[in-house]
């Protein structure tokens, strides 16, 4: 019975982490997603403690994806801030003699809201609802009777 429940949390486990990259291939880059990063990390590192007396193999392997996790974030976001203290330092250089510059620097600084995936399940939205104005030509057909 022991071995069963091992095994069940080892592949609920894996599926976690299966799912888990998966989002994180979705999340490269995104500078609004600092939050789900610091989510799965926790996840990770409370899967390791669980597993910990029951399958510390399993756990090792967790908590060092968890570091790997941590590390690449703070990597990241540490290229992000450089990358936009540069931007504000030349937009404020330009700002005299080249505003219009100045402000499309500016604007890359900006925070985007919406990610591109959020983008595209918009625009399938849209599509589907435009769609969906148009009658098929057999229902305009009876409308008309």
């Amino acid at each position: 019975m022991k071995s069963l429940r091992t095994i069940f949390i080892g592949l609920a486990v894996f599926g976690m982490i299966v799912f888990l990259s998966g989002l994180s291939f979705a999340d490269e880059g995104c500078p609004g997603c600092k939050g789900r990063h610091e989510a799965k990390i926790k996840l990770l590192k409370d899967s390791a403690m669980a597993l910990q007396q029951s399958n510390p193999d399993l756990a090792k392997g967790l908590n060092d994806l968890a570091d790997k996790e941590a590390k690449e974030t703070q990597e990241w976001q540490a290229k992000h801030e450089a990358k936009v203290k540069l931007f504000k330092d030349a937009a404020a250089a330009l700002q005299q003699s080249h505003p219009d510059l100045a402000k499309s620097l500016e604007e890359m600084t900006v925070v985007k809201n919406k990610t591109e995936m959020q983008k595209m399940t918009e625009e399938k939205n849209e599509k589907e609802e435009a769609g969906e104005k148009v009658e098929p030509k057999s229902e305009q057909n009876e409308n008309k009777k």
